[in-house]
């Protein structure tokens, strides 16, 4: 069942941006649009949150998120991601690793991947960056391999 961050957003503040998620096997799969905002993010995290817990994926898993549009990012809602990010990791074993798909169309791709890939990598997560949800595809399936694997040992 997909989630929808505007479903899970209370408060004064509306969420500017668009995430839904959804769970194929050992990925989460995700798909926004931005400008993302706080509560953009705070809806993320309660949607994930409610994702993990009602449709738990193995111990063994990665995120995929497909950007259109643009990708940028207020530094309120990196803050924001990045203790999102320890909440989660409280919660549960976080994802071994995370895709991010964005063709060069989407806006703000060359100035915010380094910032996501630098937050990503603080958290101890592999990060990769790719232009097509099947280069994405590919890379998780090799990272999540090398996991279950180094797992198995």
């Amino acid at each position: 069942m997909k989630r929808d961050i505007h479903t899970y957003v209370g408060g004064p503040f509306r969420a500017h941006g668009q995430i839904e998620m959804w769970r194929e096997g050992d990925v989460i799969r995700l798909r926004g649009q931005g400008p993302f905002n706080r509560e953009a993010v705070l809806g993320l995290g309660a949607a994930m949150a409610d994702l993990l817990t009602r449709d738990p994926p193995p111990a063994v898993f990665g995120d995929i998120l497909e950007l259109r549009g643009s990708m940028v990012t207020s530094p309120d809602s990196m803050e924001e991601l990045g203790q999102f990010m320890a909440r989660m990791a409280a919660h549960r074993s976080p994802p071994v690793a995370v895709a991010y798909v964005a063709g060069p169309e989407v806006e703000g791709r060359d100035f915010m991947l380094p910032l996501f890939e630098a937050l990503y990598q603080k958290h101890g997560r592999r990060f990769g960056a790719f232009g097509s949800l099947d280069d994405a595809k590919a890379w998780m399936a090799e990272q999540l391999k090398k996991a279950t694997a180094k797992d198995s040992a």
